[in-house]
């Protein structure tokens, strides 16, 4: 069973909603104002002895009193028993069980339990029929909801659907890509893809209840297409493990690095997570479609590589695009370690930052004042780490080259 078909429909209103409608025919609430957020599903009427056989949670129940009129234990065990059966609240006329009409508000008020008194001359049949009357109101407006929502879960699964297939090679004539964007309604090339992710978003996603992620995930999904609207873009909006692919529309569009920015923004605070964006460059064709979402993933890397970057446009990484794909080769792998593991291994051993010390420095391309200021060292502790790399790597921070190698070293370890 999918998870939408988890949900259960049923008809439902509140003791308050019924509580408004009575009012309005005269009736007065005489206890239980604390409980009026009890759900109400069903309406029935107690006009026989002994119901409790017959009470069921959720109900309003609606009586003249006259089948409860005959002691004082009767009608304060109709108030126990509704109670127990976890019943909605109880109307009732005060005529038949007035002399008793005390004590049964005093029990009432001892488990906050609503009680609603009728007026003598309005026939509790009036109230019943406007009760049920606004129960299959209420069921008529989940039904609208649900067939909506059944709509929006139909078309989120064809668009996932769509999207592994792509993404697989499992579409394999652009004939038949065709016919199936054009039903979900996908973009026409050319496209772009914009990846959104965030690691902790993913991590607490997984740690909720089937019910509660759908939900979330329609909320953020939901997010993300005022933050698209908001820069005039238009395209279709994923949901995949924890990550949020978009395809965009690119025909006609100007897109630049300022608005996937603003995107970005706009979505992580109200998702109240950092999302990391990734966009790719134009799919001139959704047979290519693997190529294209692979740039966005490449991006969304190279995005993280970098300290406090949160937006890349792949046709901006420059040569970090090619970081990325020669970090995978052995050959690069060896390189980063022969220059910087004892490094690693120093800072490891002795709660140092060395390393930390030798990025700053090579991103100030060797100026030592600066270095200096952005680490918010002294001079001469800044020179004492300096030495001390030196000795560790063999290399001196004094000479250009030197320090060309050892920030390829570090550029390189940012992808392993």
């Amino acid at each position: 069973m999918s998870r939408f078909g988890r949900r259960v429909v049923r008809l439902a209103i509140t003791v308050k909603d019924v509580l408004e409608i009575a009012q309005a025919k005269g009736c007065t609430l005489a206890v239980g104002k604390e409980r009026l957020n009890r759900v109400v599903r069903y309406v029935d009427c107690i006009e026989i002895p002994d119901m409790t056989a017959w009470m069921r949670p959720n109900v309003i129940y609606i009586t003249t009193g006259y089948a409860c009129s005959g002691t004082r234990e009767e009608i304060l065990a109709l108030i126990r028993n509704l109670n127990k059966a976890k019943a909605a609240a109880l109307a009732i006329k005060s005529r038949f069980i007035g002399q008793y009409l005390k004590d049964a508000l005093k029990l009432a008020e001892e488990f906050r339990f609503p009680i609603i008194l009728i007026p003598e001359e309005l026939p509790f049949i009036e109230l019943n029929y406007a009760v049920m009357e606004a129960l299959v109101k209420s069921q008529n407006n989940l039904i609208d909801k649900m067939k909506s929502r059944l709509a929006r879960y139909n078309r989120r699964e064809a668009d996932k659907r769509l999207f592994i297939d792509l993404l697989t090679g499992n579409v394999t004539y652009e004939e038949e890509s065709n016919l199936r964007i054009s039903e979900q309604r996908w973009p026409k090339p050319p496209y772009r893809v914009m990846l959104l992710e965030a690691e902790e978003l993913g991590d607490r996603l997984k740690e909720l209840p089937e019910e509660e992620l759908e939900e979330q995930l329609e909320k953020i999904e939901g997010n993300i297409r005022e933050g698209l609207s908001a820069e005039k873009c238009t395209g279709v909006v994923l949901s995949n493990n924890g990550s949020f692919p978009c395809i965009l529309k690119a025909e006609g569009q100007e897109f630049d690095q300022g608005c996937f920015e603003r995107i970005q923004e706009y979505i992580s605070q109200r998702s109240g997570c950092d999302m990391t964006v990734g966009v790719s460059g134009q799919g001139v064709s959704y047979q290519a479609f693997q190529d294209v979402y692979r740039e966005a993933r490449d991006a969304v890397e190279i995005a993280r590589s970098q300290s406090g970057q949160r937006v890349v446009c792949i046709e901006k990484a420059g040569y970090w695009r090619m970081l990325k794909d020669i970090s995978k080769q052995q050959v690069c792998r060896d390189y980063a370690a022969s220059k910087l593991d004892a490094l690693i291994r120093y800072d490891e051993e002795n709660e140092s930052n060395l390393l930390e010390t030798l990025e700053i420095f090579v991103n100030h391309l060797g100026a030592r004042n600066m270095t200096a200021t952005s680490l918010y060292l002294h001079r001469n502790t800044l020179m004492y780490r300096i030495k001390k790399i030196e000795h560790l790597t063999g290399y001196n921070l004094s000479d250009p080259n030197s320090i060309l190698e050892l920030s390829l070293a570090l550029h390189l370890r940012r992808f392993m």
